[in-house]
């Protein structure tokens, strides 16, 4: 169902975040999963959780203005 298609995942915290339940949904369909982080302290998490989805690519992301 979701073949070829790629999916962008903002705000993993740990195992139990709805949207690590989102991603883990989509990707048993078939996508291939981009992950995003804010800091430093949740980098080492959500690194280790998209290593077990194959394909999945972690990427910072801080959008608040300074």
């Amino acid at each position: 169902m979701l073949e070829n298609k790629v999916g962008m995942i903002f705000g993993v915290a740990n195992k139990r975040s709805i949207a690590w339940a989102c991603a883990a949904a989509c990707s048993e369909r078939g996508a291939k999963m981009a992950f995003t982080y804010q800091g430093e302290r949740l980098k080492e998490n959500v690194e280790k959780l998209a290593s077990e989805l194959p394909d999945s690519l972690v990427l910072p992301c801080d959008v608040t203005n300074q």
